[in-house]
């Protein structure tokens, strides 16, 4: 069986944290500051009085300088609900090292990030048009946390990707109350965009995670092969093609995924969207505290 993470992996993370910047709106308590004010214990600024303020809340210090009342502003904290949307069709099993548990770590670093900093987070599978809650609703802590990685070591990749509407048809996304990150390889012919616009229609921080394997940024086939389509139905399937790979053929690969990766990132740059693309074998470090730290997905 396979072991997302392990206590060094945990030790790597601790002095990191999500970089949540948007006007937030999340529930009860938490360490996330908001540009609301409210009632927490760390002062933030001052306001003149009208009436109705909370009387308590009156400087009477400034009012013997100024003769003038003002109250006093703290920060308000909330607590947030992240959630980790991971890709698990049949692409993600695939490559060496392989996409899937990459993936999964991943999640795995992001839903830590969140528990570590009091917010809630979850876990959520994509086949096919569905998802998946492997947390089993929004988990609080880190006792829930590691039980709920202890499903995600039993994850299973397969069937088609349809990202775009498994994302809309899901109807507890949140509304503006945190983070909403998208983990996937983006090869798939679904409309992946629409489920990303979903999101960020209902004010959620939309983040998207990208994981290839070394052979599909670099193939180094080459001759007469059977190209096998991963989410094939079998054999038969249409998608599955004879073809002699050759120079000119690798070439075309090479400006089509070009193309790809461009038109992910004029979509993500357009909307604010940070956007991070990682090699299997590539050092999580790497992954993490490098790149996905430049895209503005953690502190």
């Amino acid at each position: 069986m396979r072991k997302i993470i392990d206590d060094a992996f945990i030790a790597m993370l601790e002095t990191r944290d999500l970089n949540v910047h948007s006007s937030l709106n999340g529930l009860f308590g938490g360490n996330r500051r908001t540009v609301k004010h409210g009632s927490s214990a760390e002062f933030a600024d001052y306001q003149d009085y009208v009436p109705g303020d909370d009387l308590r809340r009156i400087d009477w210090n400034l009012y013997a300088r100024f003769e003038k009342l003002f109250i006093k502003l703290f920060v308000d904290e909330r607590q947030l609900h992240h959630r980790i949307y991971v890709d698990c069709s049949a692409s993600m099993d695939w490559g060496d090292p392989h996409k899937g548990e990459t993936a999964l770590k991943l999640a795995a670093a992001l839903g830590f990030l969140a528990v570590q900093s009091m917010d809630r987070v979850s876990i959520i599978e994509m086949h096919g048009d569905r998802c998946e809650d492997v947390t089993q609703g929004a988990i609080v802590g880190k006792e829930r946390f590691y039980a709920a990685v202890d499903r995600l070591n039993n994850t299973e990749f397969y069937g088609s990707s349809e990202l775009g509407a498994a994302l809309s048809s899901e109807e507890n996304v949140g509304n503006g109350d945190g983070m909403s990150v998208i983990i996937s390889d983006f090869l798939t012919e679904s409309d992946w965009k629409s489920g990303a616009e979903y999101l960020r229609f209902q004010k959620r921080e939309v983040c998207l995670m990208q994981v290839l394997s070394p052979e599909e940024l670099q193939p180094m086939i080459l001759g007469k092969v059977w190209l096998m389509d991963s989410e094939a139905s079998g054999t038969e399937d249409s998608r599955n093609k004879r073809m002699e790979i050759t120079r000119d053929t690798l070439k075309a690969y090479g400006l089509a995924m070009e193309y790809h990766q461009n038109e992910l990132k004029r979509f993500c740059e357009t909307r604010g969207i940070p956007f991070v693309t990682v090699c299997t074998d590539e050092p999580i470090e790497r992954m993490l505290f490098m790149k996905s730290t430049e895209s503005g997905i953690i502190l």
